[in-house]
């Protein structure tokens, strides 16, 4: 584990790469899905890979919701088999529907350093002032 923390903070601080500067922060999925019914995590777990990488670095993380599902725009596609799909993304589609999961918050990840938590709060209150600007502000209150 630590020869692996090893090789991300390199990687986070541009070592690998002498054109890359050190990253802030990385803007990444909370989860595969919206929230998901009681107990549905059972076959979804494996599609949790999203946090348990930040969990195992011991990074520092906070979720902003952006907006919410809207059941026209984020339906599946017409034809869209589950069954196709690897076993991660069957577990995380198995319970995805659009209608019943309507008005549920989307969220982005905000990931950052080890103990720099502030620095994360700084930058999930930039991407809520960027979303206030452009008119999306998200409101937890209002379906």
């Amino acid at each position: 584990r630590e020869a692996y923390k090893a090789r991300w903070h390199d990687w986070w601080n541009g070592i690998d790469d002498e054109e890359e500067e050190p990253m802030d922060a990385i803007l990444a999925p909370p989860n595969a899905t919206p929230a998901l019914p009681h107990g549905a995590m059972r076959d979804a777990v494996a599609s949790c890979g999203y946090t348990f990488l930040f969990n195992l670095l011991d990074y520092s993380a906070g979720v902003v919701p952006v907006t919410r599902v809207d059941a026209a725009k984020d339906a599946l596609p017409a034809g869209f088999d589950v069954k196709k799909l690897n076993g991660v993304a069957r577990g995380a589609y198995r319970f995805y529907d659009a209608q019943e999961m309507h008005g549920l918050p989307v969220a982005v990840q905000v990931v950052g350093r080890r103990l720099e938590e502030e620095k994360v709060l700084a930058v999930m209150k930039r991407v809520e002032d960027a979303l206030e600007e452009r008119g999306q502000r998200y409101r937890l209150l209002e379906v």
